[in-house]
C-alpha cells in the first residue's frame, strides 16, 4: 500500500541589504501642471548645463515654477523615505530641482549627487514625458536599454542584483540617495522629449540627534 507524502505549507519572507529606493506614483494633475508650468516659463529658466552631468543640452533649475502644493507633495515623499528607513535624526530640506529635456542621441551618464550643505541627502526622478518609442536596439532586442533609466549597486556577487534597469512611466517619482549610482541611456529615432525632474534633497541631523 502507498504511503502519502506529507506535504508542508512553507512561508517565505524576503529581507535585503544595501540601498533602498522607493517609487511613488504621482497624480496626473500634478505632471500636466509642472509640464504647464514648465512649458510657459522655460525661456525665463536658468540653465543648470555646468553643474550638471548629463549630456544634454536643455537642463533647467525649475524651482521658481513649483507653487507650495508642488512643494509639499515632494516634501511628503522625501519624508516617507527617512520614515520607512525608520530613521528619526534626520531632517530632510529640499534643495535644487532642475527639469532634463532629453533629445535623441542625448544621454546622462553614470554619476551620483553632491551638496554643498550636506553629505546625506536624497535624490530623484520624476517622468513628465517619454518619446511612445525610444527608437531601434542595436542589438538584443529582447533586453532593451534605449532611454531606459538604471541603477548601480556596488556588489557584484553571483547572488546579487547589482544593476536595476528601469522603463520609468510618465508619473513615476523614484527617490534614492545621493550616493547611488545613476545613468540614463540615449535613445533614437524620433522628434519626441524624454523630460524628467529631479529633486535634491538634504538630511540635516536634527540638534542634538
Amino acid at each position: 500500500m502507498k504511503q502519502k507524502m506529507a506535504i508542508h505549507r512553507i512561508k517565505m519572507s524576503q529581507f535585503y541589504l544595501g540601498t533602498m529606493i522607493l517609487k511613488f506614483d504621482l497624480p496626473m494633475k500634478l505632471i500636466d501642471d509642472i509640464n504647464k508650468a514648465y512649458d510657459e516659463k522655460v525661456e525665463t529658466l536658468v540653465s543648470m548645463n555646468n553643474e550638471l552631468a548629463g549630456k544634454i543640452a536643455d537642463e533647467k533649475r525649475v524651482n521658481t515654477i513649483l507653487n507650495e502644493e508642488m512643494k509639499k507633495t515632494f516634501q511628503t515623499c522625501f519624508d516617507k523615505y527617512v520614515e520607512t528607513r525608520d530613521e528619526t535624526k534626520w531632517d530632510c530640506v529640499p534643495g535644487p530641482c532642475w527639469i532634463n529635456e532629453m533629445k535623441s542621441g542625448e544621454y546622462n551618464p553614470t554619476h551620483f549627487h553632491t551638496s554643498i550643505s550636506s553629505d546625506m541627502g536624497l535624490s530623484s526622478v520624476l517622468m513628465l514625458k517619454r518619446p511612445d518609442w525610444y527608437g531601434v536596439e542595436a542589438s538584443q532586442e529582447e533586453k532593451p536599454a534605449n532611454g531606459y533609466l538604471e541603477f548601480s549597486g556596488g556588489d557584484q556577487s553571483p547572488l546579487s542584483i547589482s544593476q536595476c534597469r528601469v522603463d520609468a512611466q510618465v508619473g513615476e517619482f523614484y527617490v534614492f540617495p545621493y550616493t547611488l549610482l545613476h545613468t540614463v541611456y540615449p535613445f533614437n529615432s524620433t522628434d519626441e522629449v524624454r523630460r524628467t525632474m529631479s529633486y535634491n534633497c538634504d538630511l540635516i541631523r536634527k540638534k542634538g540627534m
